[in-house]
């Protein structure tokens, strides 16, 4: 059975809609059904920078903001665990060791993120490493994959395949590592892909359909080679 990693952008799941998760949840438990051994990986999203915004403000450390980014995560994690029980454990994971004891059991494994100064893109790289999964499929909110620049610049251009250089080209222009900024990708995240061969691809999961068509290359960014 082919194992593959989804992460899910925590802005996805909060604030939380009842009929997108639902949604979610029915194409999480298709994957499985359609014979993926799946992983399940969520972000802290608007809710962690919600919080991150107000201690930064504050004068609070870089290290305990990544924390609250953790603790975010973690309850987005819980929701969308809870939501897929009894086909994954009811609680977030909190370790590679923690999901790989729950991947084992045949159940989906739900996770947040792990540690400071890791962002939950690289906890998904981690353990799709880990797990020996070939894609990873990185579900977006509105924004439909990797683009030449900054969406929202004049110009930039949806790029639907790219190596790793050129995503770490994009990384260095556009992205921040301070906490609560990972928005696209982040060079650890990025490292562990390509020391994996990992297959990463980049869509708008606005609509949960698209991991089927993401999973098939007809969706998205693909990043590669």
């Amino acid at each position: 059975m082919e194992s593959v990693v989804v992460k899910i952008s925590g802005s996805l799941v909060h604030p939380p809609r009842l009929d997108y998760l639902t949604r979610l949840r029915d194409v999480l438990w298709g994957l499985v059904d359609g014979g993926f051994r799946v992983a399940v990986v969520v972000g802290g999203g608007g809710l962690a920078r919600s919080y991150i915004d107000v201690l930064r403000r504050a004068g609070v450390s870089e290290a305990l903001l990544d924390e609250m980014g953790i603790e975010s995560s973690r309850l987005n994690a819980s929701l969308l665990a809870k939501l897929l029980y009894p086909r994954s454990q009811p609680y977030p994971l909190a370790s590679l060791r923690e999901v790989l004891e729950v991947f084992m059991t045949g159940l989906i494994p739900v996770s947040g993120g792990f540690q400071p100064g890791q962002s939950t893109n690289a906890v998904a790289a981690v353990i799709a490493e880990a797990l020996g999964a070939r894609t990873l499929l990185n579900c977006l909110k509105g924004v439909e994959g990797v683009y030449s620049d900054e969406p929202s610049t004049p110009g930039a251009r949806l790029l639907r395949r790219l190596t790793y250089r050129q995503l770490e080209d994009i990384l260095v222009k556009v992205s921040s590592q301070r906490a609560g900024s990972y928005t696209l990708w982040d060079m650890v995240a990025l490292s562990v892909a390509r020391r994996s061969g990992l297959r990463i691809v980049f869509f708008d999961c606005s609509d949960p359909a698209n991991i089927w068509g993401a999973l098939k290359g007809e969706k998205g960014s693909i990043v590669e080679g």
